[in-house]
């Protein structure tokens, strides 16, 4: 079964792109929310797919796709709106590098939450970064986060940057320390803080650690569904 990308909007050369998915913390989704609002990023796209679960969002009584395209200001955010069962998830990760290498991104983002079980006494999530070589890792100079050494890393992340790498995309895994099964804005902005050097605007986070207990509430019903679906599928880790 294949997965269809449906642009409506004239496409963006050489972009940015950002790839959010449920997972640890809520973390890209909370933090594609808050850079669509903040930069006026628009619907440019969807994602649809027989092998996505039977979900559909609802508007003013009409159906909405699940997984849609945000674009402007020379980025593009990809941002599923249900978790995606493993192979699904991964499906959609091949389809959509397929259709941005196409582009001749700058750089292709992934963010996601590696779980601490002390967040909680955590003031500020450490931020990793791993990029898919040394080409990305000079196209992302500036951008915050603390280089992974060495060592091994496993899951979602790591499958993004090895099909990055396989199709000559420069890209990068943005991880930060978060709750596992709460919603974390607190780990959402130190993300946006890491890329925001490179995306070529202000990315004001005030409005983000302002909101974020209505953050948390709103995203309640998500996060529990997205810990249901992340049993099936190994979250990203370090191995030093």
């Amino acid at each position: 079964m294949s997965v269809e990308i449906v642009e409506t909007a004239p496409e963006v050369k050489n972009p940015i792109l950002i790839l959010a998915v449920p997972g640890a913390g809520l973390v890209s989704i909370i933090a594609a929310d808050h850079l669509i609002k903040v930069a006026d990023l628009k619907e440019v796209g969807r994602i649809d797919s027989p092998l996505f679960p039977p979900v559909i969002g609802v508007k003013d009584g009409v159906a909405m796709h699940t997984v849609k395209i945000y674009g402007g200001k020379g980025l593009y955010v990809v941002k599923a709106e249900v978790p995606l069962p493993i192979d699904p998830l991964l499906k959609l990760t091949i389809s959509v590098l397929d259709w941005i290498a196409r582009k001749r991104p700058k750089l292709a983002i992934v963010m996601g939450g590696v779980p601490e079980e002390d967040r909680i006494k955590v003031e500020k999530p450490q931020v990793m970064a791993v990029f898919s070589s040394e080409e990305a890792k000079s196209l992302a100079e500036g951008m915050g986060g603390e280089l992974m050494k060495e060592g091994y890393l496993s899951g979602y992340a790591a499958f993004f940057l090895r099909e990055a790498s396989r199709r000559g995309v420069p890209a990068a895994a943005l991880m930060v320390q978060s709750f596992a099964a709460y919603p974390d804005p607190g780990a959402a902005a130190e993300v946006l803080k890491a890329i925001e050097p490179i995306l070529g605007f202000d990315v004001d986070i005030s409005q983000l650690e302002a909101e974020s207990e209505t953050i948390r509430l709103k995203l309640k019903e998500l996060m529990a569904k997205t810990v249901q679906t992340a049993k099936e599928a190994p979250a990203p880790m370090y191995i030093g």
